[in-house]
């Protein structure tokens, strides 16, 4: 018997650059108390996640990107009548 490769006319997927849905996050920051918090960067390990950095002592820490858009989240007051 002769051994035949047999090659199936299958497209190669074609990798393409992931868009990171919480770019619009970094650079954004909050007052707390004294230290100011700015979002520096999106976690390298799990793209659900952001890296804050607090100025006042430089301490940088990771949290839900999710949590963080709560905290920004901007509120319309309404007017009494």
């Amino acid at each position: 018997m002769s051994a035949r490769q047999i090659t199936l006319p299958l497209r190669a997927r074609r990798a393409e650059p992931q868009t990171d849905a919480n770019a619009d996050l970094i650079g954004r920051s909050y007052e707390d108390g004294l230290a100011t918090i700015t979002i520096v960067e999106t976690c390298l390990n799990d793209q659900s996640r952001v890296m804050v950095k607090r100025d006042l002592d430089g301490h940088t820490w990771s949290m839900p990107a999710w949590l963080m858009r709560f905290v920004f989240k901007e509120t319309t007051q309404k007017r009494a009548a």
